[in-house]
């Protein structure tokens, strides 16, 4: 007997601007997907009868690695943050700590065996750069400065570490892709995104909410693993931003 074909997505921040997008687009797509979420009220209720929904707390390991081991995923999109902004208007900031969201999964899929199995794919941003990578723009660098020195201490420092461990120190069968994504704005579609492995890329414009969303269920579903364990860029073609 060969394994069912149904693929399985995990997804933290379900509910916030990038994730809710991410659900719709999977479901589509024929993904059987778990939406981790702090309050099931706040999913779509024309998506609650199509998708699994754990009330889970995003700070809280057990409750990370209850539905990881619970969910069995072939991919999990961490599409939550920890800075005190772009959460989904009329929620309350987010306060997920990236670095007991990334050690519970890893840690859940080690206990049961599934470390080669699952893929996580981490949104991160242009103002954090890879272990050895550098902003290359002078605004971004001085917003990266601002935020890191006087709004955001903490939750930087936190992911500062956690993207660190990633690249360093997690075990080596351990799948992740670290995207970094720049500005996301609420647009219509404008074309497909293409990944680009080019390191110290800085994005060429905004992207839309729903061209991000599809591009991380498409790399979901990639079976070359060229992306993984390196960071990526997600643009639109040249001459389409």
């Amino acid at each position: 007997m060969t394994e069912s074909r149904v693929r399985n997505l995990l997804v933290y921040g379900a509910t916030g601007k990038a994730g809710h997008l991410v659900v719709e687009r999977a479901n589509a797509q024929g993904w059987a997907v778990t939406a981790f979420v702090r309050n099931p009220a706040k999913v779509p209720e024309a998506l609650r009868s199509k998708v699994t929904i754990f009330k889970g707390d995003l700070c809280d390991a057990a409750s990370i690695s209850a539905a990881v081991r619970t969910c069995r995923p072939h991919a999990i999109v961490d599409a939550s943050s920890a800075l005190p902004f772009g959460h989904a208007k009329g929620q309350p900031r987010n306060n997920a700590d990236r670095g007991v969201i990334t050690r519970a999964t890893v840690e859940a899929l080690e206990a049961d065996g599934r470390l080669n199995d699952c893929v996580l794919l981490i949104i991160g941003g242009q103002l954090l750069p890879e272990p050895g990578g550098t902003i290359n723009s002078l605004p971004i660098a001085i917003m990266a400065w601002l935020l890191r020195t006087f709004v955001a201490r903490r939750g930087w420092r936190e992911m500062e570490q956690v993207v660190r461990w990633c690249f360093e120190e997690t075990p080596p069968a351990f799948r992740f892709v670290y995207a970094r994504l720049g500005q996301m704005v609420e647009a219509p579609s404008r074309g497909l995104l293409r990944p680009e492995s080019t390191l110290n890329n800085i994005q060429r414009g905004s992207v839309s909410y729903i061209d991000v969303a599809e591009a991380l269920t498409q790399l979901a579903s990639d079976q070359t693993r060229m992306w993984e364990r390196k960071p990526l860029y997600f643009n639109y073609a040249r001459g389409d931003s």
